[in-house]
């Protein structure tokens, strides 16, 4: 019996080409369990040296290979050909983020936002000499959170990013829910005034994109959503308390 034959569409981009964007097809015979990322070396090695992508893990930890396949956001390295295999595959750089070439996009407002919330612990106390024992319950709301591998696929997906590229975004705002209720975080008020805007929890259309295509299973809109719980309760307790 004949090899299927994989056919992958690329969308291609060259700043210093003309015309700067252009589809290549490419034909390859995929072995059983190959994923999108192992098609994309094998093309860069055996057809087309110059075809750019990122990647770096292959384990879906690093988030480096987010790409869009047929119109989804996806993790190359988990993305499997054999889904592919009926017809042609168009494959493209993740949405609304500036193409550098090919598929890869620049990250720098991604990554300037999740500097913003200052994504670290901070302690206002003299930490003790013992270490800190946290809550087991506790432990396990924060859990989804720090499943977060800053992939950029949540922006790629998300509405009120594409109308406004100054909205933090699902990640950063998960990540600052995940800050805001770890026991260990002496901010609190501070980290909520970080995301209390129309840029911040406010600016979200909560269509849960997403919670859907996110690929390690972090629900951000529900992050969202108790942030701003937290931010109207805080209004109310000052509101009650001036009365």
């Amino acid at each position: 019996m004949k090899p299927q034959q994989l056919t992958l569409k690329i969308k291609r981009f060259h700043p210093e080409r003309e015309p700067q964007q252009w589809i290549d097809v490419f034909y390859l015979e995929p072995r059983k369990g190959m994923n999108l990322l192992e098609a994309l070396l094998r093309i860069q090695d055996e057809q087309d040296g110059t075809l750019s992508f990122r990647y770096s893990c292959r384990g879906a930890v690093c988030g480096s290979c987010a790409v869009r396949v047929n119109g989804r956001a996806v993790l190359a390295c988990r993305t499997h050909v054999e889904d592919f295999l009926a017809k042609p595959a168009f494959v493209e750089p993740l949405s609304y983020f500036p193409v550098l070439r090919d598929l890869i996009v620049d990250l720098s407002t991604f990554f300037d936002h999740y500097r913003e919330i200052e994504p670290f612990l901070h302690r206002k106390t003299v930490p003790s000499v013992q270490e800190y024992f946290m809550d087991e319950g506790k432990r396990k709301e924060i859990d989804p959170y720090i499943n977060c591998i800053l992939c950029g696929i949540c922006l790629g997906v998300c509405p009120a990013f594409e109308r406004d590229r100054r909205y933090l975004g699902p990640a950063i705002l998960a990540k600052t829910y995940r800050f805001l209720i770890d026991p260990r975080d002496d901010r609190s008020k501070e980290i909520l005034k970080k995301v209390d805007s129309q840029t911040g929890v406010w600016g979200c259309n909560t269509v849960f994109n997403c919670v859907k295509f996110c690929p390690k299973q972090v629900p951000p809109a529900h992050a969202i959503l108790k942030l701003r719980a937290r931010i109207l309760k805080d209004r109310l307790g000052v509101l009650i308390d001036f009365h």
